[in-house]
C-alpha cells in the first residue's frame, strides 16, 4: 500500500514539473506535414551550411520568449571564412510574442550553429535549438520591417511574396523604416533588396525560387554586416532547359566539329515562332580536338539538343543531336561571336569580372564589332554589333549559374528569339547603336520621284510632238501621280516596324474570344488564360476554334476557315483593328479578341 501512495507521489510531481515545464513553453502546434504552401522535398534532420565572405561587429541575440525579461541570449559572431548552419526542425505557429511577421502560420522553425574560422580551423560560437524563422531573420537581419522572410519563404505563390516585400517598403507603424525595394526573378531565383531610406540599413537577399531556401545574402545596419553564401544549391542539370522560340527566319545548316572539315553537315534545322529548343546536359568534358576556337577554357558543357517546330499548336521534331557541346551548339545557334562561344552555360560565371574581360576583347576577330554589357542584381547582358551592319547578337545570362535565359541573334536571313520557359526578359536601358542609313532609307522615294518626273517630262515632250497625246496629257499626269502615290505608301507601310502592343508576353490573363459566323451564330468564350508565349490574337482562336489558314511567312498569317465557314475572316481587339496579322498580335490581360465573318 505505501508502494502504490509513494508512486502517486511521484506520478504528481513528475506532472506538475511538466505544467511548468509547458507553461515557459511558447503555445505552438507541428505540423505532421510541410504545409503546401512551402517545397514539399525539404531536407529536415540535414543541415544547410553557408560560407561566410564578410562580417563587422558582434551582435546581441534576442530572443521571442520571454520576452522582455531575461531575453538576452548573449552576442554571437562569425568571421570571413566562418559558416552559418541551419537545420529545419518543423512547422510552427509563430511564438506569442513575435515582434511582428507578414508570414502566415505555420512557419518554419530551426536549429542554428554559428561557427568562426580560426587558423583553418572552425569552431562553434554560437548554437541554439528550435527557434522560429522569424526570430533567426531579426537576429540575424535578413529582412526589414515586418518582412522577415529569413532563410525560407513559401514558393506557392511568388507573386504575393514580392507584394508583401514592397508593401513593407514603408510600413508606418511600429516599424516604420522607409526604404526602396527592388525586386528581381530569373529562371532560378528571386531577388529583393531594400535600402533604406536616410539610414544604414542595405538588406539583400537571393532565394531558390524552386525550394525557397535562402542562397545568398549581404545585409549591413551600422557597424553589423554578413555576407552569406549556401553551398547547398546546385544548379539542375538532370532536367532538360526548355526554351521557347519567338522569332525565327531562315533555315541553317548544323556542321559539326568531328570530323570537320570532311562528312561534318549534318543537315539544314529551323524552327518557328511558338516552337521549342531543348537541351539536355549530358556532362562536363573537353572540348572537341577539332573545335573552331572557343576562348572558354575545359571542361566545358555538353548537350543533346533536340529543335521543335509549332504547326497549329502541335510541337513536331524537325532536328535532333546527342551529346554536342556548348561550344559547337553556340558556333549552330549564333549564341556568340568571334571567339567569345558562351553557348547554353558559361561554367565560369563565378568569376564574372573574366567573362566581361573575355566578352570585350573578343569584339575584333573573324568580325569586328561594338560590344556592350549591362547587368542587373541576377543577370548580365551582352550585346554584339558588327560594325557595317552583318551580325547582332544579344545574350541575357544568369549570373549565378552561367545559364542562357534570353538570345535574340541574327546574321544575314538568320534571326533567332528564343527564351527559357519561365522567364521574362528585363527591359534595356540602353540598345545596341542602330545601323542607319539615311541614303538607303530614302533611296526607294528617290527611285520613284525620279520615275515619276522622266515619265512626266517624256509626256510632255510627246504631247508637242504629237497633237493626240496632248489631248491625253491631264489624264497622263493624273495616272503617274498615282502610281507614283500607291507606291510610296507601299514601300512606307512595308517599312513599318511592329510596335511595343506586338512584343510576346509570357502568359495573359482574362482574355475573351467573340466569333461572329455572321448567320446569326455568336460563340463566346470568357475569362481563359494563354500560356507559354502563345499569347497571340491567332492563339486565341486556334485554342477554341478548328481553323484552316494560309502562312505567309514574315507577313503572317491569313484565316480562311473557322469551324467550317469560309470567308473573309476579320479580327479586332478591343473594337479596334490591329492593322497586324493575328499571330503578330500580342494580347495583354484582359483583352477581348472578336473575329468576324465578312
Amino acid at each position: 500500500m505505501k508502494k502504490i501512495k509513494n508512486s502517486a507521489y511521484l506520478f504528481a510531481v513528475l506532472m506538475l514539473i511538466q505544467l511548468l515545464f509547458l507553461s515557459f513553453t511558447p503555445n505552438v502546434k507541428a505540423n505532421s506535414e510541410i504545409p503546401i504552401q512551402y517545397y514539399q522535398n525539404l531536407e529536415f534532420n540535414k543541415p544547410y551550411v553557408y560560407n561566410v565572405s564578410q562580417f563587422g561587429d558582434p551582435v546581441g541575440w534576442y530572443n521571442f520568449t520571454p520576452w522582455p525579461e531575461d531575453s538576452f541570449e548573449g552576442n554571437w559572431r562569425t568571421n570571413p571564412g566562418g559558416q552559418i548552419k541551419i537545420n529545419f526542425t518543423g512547422f510552427y505557429a509563430k511564438d506569442p510574442n513575435d515582434w511582428g511577421n507578414v508570414f502566415e502560420d505555420p512557419i518554419p522553425w530551426l536549429d542554428i550553429e554559428i561557427l568562426e574560422h580560426n587558423l583553418g580551423i572552425l569552431d562553434t560560437n554560437f548554437t541554439l535549438s528550435n527557434r522560429s524563422n522569424s526570430e533567426v531573420a531579426r537576429a540575424l537581419t535578413l529582412g526589414y520591417n515586418m518582412f522577415q522572410p529569413g532563410f525560407l519563404i513559401p514558393i506557392s505563390n511568388l507573386t504575393y511574396i514580392e507584394q508583401l516585400a514592397l508593401n513593407q517598403a514603408d510600413p508606418g507603424g511600429l516599424y516604420d523604416i522607409k526604404g526602396e525595394v527592388n525586386i528581381e526573378e530569373t529562371y532560378n531565383f528571386i531577388y529583393i533588396g531594400f535600402e533604406q531610406i536616410e539610414g544604414n540599413q542595405k538588406t539583400y537577399l537571393i532565394y531558390e525560387k524552386k525550394s525557397g531556401v535562402l542562397v545568398w545574402a549581404k545585409t549591413s545596419v551600422f557597424g553589423y554586416l554578413l555576407e552569406v553564401r549556401s553551398l547547398n544549391f546546385t544548379l539542375d542539370y538532370t532536367s532538360g532547359f526548355n526554351y521557347n522560340v519567338l522569332q525565327f527566319g531562315g533555315a541553317v545548316g548544323w556542321y559539326n566539329f568531328t570530323p570537320w572539315p570532311g562528312n561534318s553537315y549534318e543537315g539544314d534545322w529551323k524552327t518557328n515562332t511558338g516552337g521549342e529548343i531543348v537541351v539536355n546536359f549530358t556532362g562536363f568534358y573537353n572540348k572537341d580536338p577539332n573545335d573552331w576556337g572557343n576562348i572558354f577554357d575545359d571542361p566545358i558543357a555538353w548537350f543533346d539538343i533536340a529543335i521543335f517546330e509549332n504547326n497549329s499548336g502541335i510541337l513536331q521534331t524537325n532536328f535532333t543531336l546527342t551529346n554536342r557541346s556548348n561550344s559547337e551548339i553556340a558556333w549552330a545557334l549564333t549564341l556568340g561571336y568571334n571567339k567569345f562561344q558562351p553557348g547554353i552555360l558559361i561554367q565560369i560565371m563565378e568569376n564574372i569580372t573574366r567573362v566581361k574581360k573575355l566578352a570585350l576583347q573578343e569584339a575584333e576577330g573573324f568580325v569586328s564589332g561594338v560590344v556592350n554589357i549591362e547587368e542587373s542584381d541576377l543577370t548580365i547582358k551582352i550585346m554584339f554589333i558588327q560594325d557595317g551592319g552583318g551580325q547582332e547578337t544579344s545574350l541575357i545570362y544568369e549570373k549565378w549559374t552561367g545559364l542562357l535565359l534570353w538570345t535574340k541573334t541574327s546574321v544575314g536571313s538568320y534571326l533567332l528569339e528564343m527564351v527559357i520557359d519561365g522567364y521574362i526578359p528585363w527591359e534595356l536601358k540602353t540598345e545596341l547603336p542602330p545601323r542607319t542609313n539615311f541614303l538607303l532609307d530614302f533611296l526607294p522615294y528617290l527611285i520613284i520621284i525620279s520615275i515619276s518626273f522622266i515619265s512626266a517630262i517624256t509626256t510632255l515632250i510627246a504631247s508637242k510632238v504629237n497633237s493626240k497625246v496632248k489631248e491625253f496629257n491631264k489624264y497622263i499626269l493624273v495616272a503617274i501621280i498615282a502610281i507614283a502615290s500607291f507606291t510610296s505608301f507601299f514601300v512606307f507601310t512595308s517599312s513599318l516596324e511592329v510596335g511595343e502592343v506586338n512584343k510576346p508576353q509570357r502568359e495573359v490573363e482574362d482574355i475573351t474570344l467573340i466569333v461572329d459566323y455572321g448567320n446569326g451564330t455568336v460563340k463566346i468564350i470568357e475569362n481563359f488564360d494563354l500560356t507559354d508565349y502563345n499569347t497571340t490574337a491567332f492563339d486565341a482562336l486556334i485554342t477554341w476554334c478548328k481553323v484552316k489558314y494560309h502562312d505567309y511567312g514574315d507577313m503572317g498569317i491569313l484565316v480562311e476557315e473557322i469551324d467550317g465557314v469560309k470567308g473573309n475572316w476579320r479580327y479586332t481587339v478591343n473594337d479596334d483593328f490591329p492593322g497586324v496579322s493575328s499571330n503578330k498580335y500580342n494580347l495583354r490581360d484582359g483583352d477581348t479578341v472578336k473575329w468576324i465573318y465578312g
